[in-house]
């Protein structure tokens, strides 16, 4: 009877020992079958990526036979993306879709690199993912521990407006009107080349500083945002096609070492789809909201695709030689040979 009870103490103690190694699972191996992941952004509930990221968490959810939720988080609720990124190199939030902040390597201002890509078709392959700055991005985040996994194209930034500029269609032609522009190195250098009289002012004084007078206009809103934010104020809107609007989608190592092999690579394929999703959704979003500047009586101008073309090759020639000096020649002949090869 002794013997018996041994047995069974045996058993029990094994079946527990079993039971507790299961649910440590190490990296890439975890036991994600009640798994939320946070997804930041500063994207508010109306804009485009805000559809395509629930979507995203639906599908995740779907694949994954319900292992693995994303809980979506807009409008910055869960901080600005400096704070959302330093939290992902820490692994407090999960995944995000943001801007990187350069402050540490002015090389992830990258993606606003002006006239890199000149359409949407040509953003698709120069954003996508065997492109040198998707390649080069994927490396600089994996030093911080977080994981790159594909660009949310917002649009094209365009030039919004409230008087006509002279000649805006010839870069080098002086334009007359005092513009606002970012303290971004790519396009800061921009505004100056394209013989603009600049302007630094923070993005959420934009509005302001154009309704008082202290700028006549920007360069930094696509369509969308320019009706959004500023349909009441411009009076003419030129689609130029200046540069892409791209944020990132990336998530912490720490966060995707919860799931399991198979529920890892589910999530980055979702998230690479959606991404890859965007390209088409934000140019249907383009032609529907030049449209809707119009019916705010805002005059829109398209450069015409030789009129593009005249722009980006004078832009390549001069702003591209003075990045040459931030981000080494090294940098930019990588873009310049995926502009050559890859398109």
């Amino acid at each position: 009877m002794l013997k018996r009870k041994k047995l069974i103490a045996v058993c029990m103690l094994t079946l527990m020992l079993t039971m507790a190694l299961a649910g440590c699972g190490g990296k890439g191996g975890g036991d994600s079958k009640s798994v939320t992941l946070r997804l930041a952004s500063d994207a508010p509930e109306d804009h485009i990526a805000t559809g395509i990221n629930k979507e995203l968490c639906d599908m995740v959810q779907e694949r994954t036979d319900g292992r693995v939720t994303i809980k979506y988080y807009p409008g910055s609720q869960l901080g600005g993306y400096e704070t959302v990124y330093d939290e992902l190199k820490m692994g407090s939030i999960d995944c995000a879709q943001i801007s990187l902040p350069d402050a540490n390597d002015s090389r992830l201002s990258m993606p606003y690199v002006p006239y890199l890509a000149t359409n949407f078709d040509e953003a698709k392959i120069l954003y996508g993912k065997d492109s040198y700055m998707t390649k080069t991005f994927t490396e600089l985040t994996q030093k911080d521990n977080v994981k790159f996994l594909g660009w949310v194209l917002e649009g094209f930034i365009g030039t919004g407006l409230t008087k006509e500029p002279n000649d805006i269609k010839d870069p080098e032609s002086k334009k007359n009107v005092k513009l606002r522009v970012s303290q971004t190195i790519p396009l800061l250098y921009l505004g100056e080349d394209l013989h603009y009289n600049t302007v630094t002012i923070p993005y959420a004084e934009v509005p302001t500083a154009i309704q008082t007078n202290v700028v006549d206009g920007w360069n930094g809103g696509t369509a969308n945002m320019n009706y959004a934010w500023l349909g009441d104020v411009i009076k003419y809107y030129y689609c130029n096609y200046i540069h892409a609007e791209a944020t990132c989608y990336v998530a912490s190592e720490k966060a995707l070492e919860k799931l399991s092999d198979e529920d890892r690579t589910i999530v980055e394929e979702c998230f690479w789809q959606q991404s890859a999703k965007t390209f088409d959704a934000a140019k249907e979003n383009e032609e529907q909201y030049m449209n809707k500047l119009k019916e705010k009586n805002v005059k829109v101008y398209k450069f015409t695709e030789e009129e593009v073309k005249k722009n980006a090759e004078y832009v390549r020639n001069v702003t591209w030689k003075r990045l040459e000096k931030d981000w080494g020649k090294e940098t930019m002949e990588g873009l310049r040979n995926d502009i050559e090869t890859l398109l």
